[in-house]
């Protein structure tokens, strides 16, 4: 549901695809590492 932009190839670069793919893989990660405390 949140990341629902990487479900869709709407991107005009390959470049901005894979920007938007780290930024809602760290996003993930930050949220996993917040979680705990």
């Amino acid at each position: 549901g949140r990341c629902r932009r990487l479900a869709r190839d709407h991107e005009a670069t390959p470049g901005s695809a894979v920007a938007f793919f780290v930024l809602a893989a760290a996003t993930v990660l930050l949220r996993r590492l917040a979680k705990p405390l």
